[in-house]
């Protein structure tokens, strides 16, 4: 986990609806929830400025700063409109820092792979990684070393290295992770097959020319 406390400050919210939020987003605020452990969930807004800043930096434990409270909190969702490129709405988990939670983590591959560089496709099969660990064991990503990957092997959940503190949540130790492949080969014709589509090529031509003898011969 980032060693930066990832600090966003909060404002109440007491307008709800379609129409209270789009106000909300025009005047540069972005609404949001924070929903408690066993407690009524709190509605609340951020400057829209200052949660693109902080979640630009890939993390996904904030201390969400309400009132003057400090609330330890994950990201549960982002609510993201891809037409207008803008975030609509932020879900957050409030969370007891001396309890361990669920959570699912990024993988991201790094080193050059040996098996790419030799012919190979390095396939990745998982993208998230699903989690059991205290709040501030909570790594950003994980980094997987594909560097000695060669080509037909794969690596799986069970050989993953692990921030200290974090254990695979869920998974099949067996499941791919990643692996290298060989390239789809496109595959020529067989022989007998060229010769058999030339052949009715060969038949025309055969018939055309027996057509213009038999018109020479109805000449004479």
């Amino acid at each position: 986990m980032s060693k930066v406390e990832n600090v966003i400050a909060a404002q109440p919210r007491n307008e709800f609806g379609d129409n209270a939020s789009r106000r909300l987003r025009k005047s540069g605020f972005t609404p949001a929830v924070i929903y408690g452990r066993g407690k009524e969930s709190v509605p609340v807004m951020l400057k829209t400025e200052e949660w693109q800043v902080a979640s630009a930096k890939g993390t996904n434990l904030y201390t969400v700063v309400l009132e003057g409270k400090k609330i330890p909190a994950l990201v549960k969702e982002v609510q993201f409109n891809h037409l207008k490129n803008y975030v609509y709405h932020v879900d957050f988990q409030a969370v007891d820092m001396t309890a361990e939670i669920h959570a699912s983590v990024a993988l991201h591959a790094f080193g050059e792979c040996y098996g790419a560089s030799h012919g190979g496709v390095l396939e990745q099969e998982l993208h998230e990684l699903p989690v059991t660990c205290r709040p501030d064991a909570l790594p950003d990503l994980i980094k997987v070393d594909v560097t000695k990957l060669q080509v037909g092997e794969a690596l799986t959940v069970g050989q993953l290295v692990l921030p200290d503190g974090v254990k695979v949540h869920g998974l099949d130790p067996e499941e791919i992770v990643f692996h290298v492949v060989r390239p789809t080969e496109e595959t020529e014709p067989e022989a007998g097959a060229a010769e058999g589509a030339a052949e009715p090529e060969a038949i025309n031509e055969q018939k055309a020319e027996a057509r213009a003898a038999e018109k020479e011969k109805a000449k004479k």
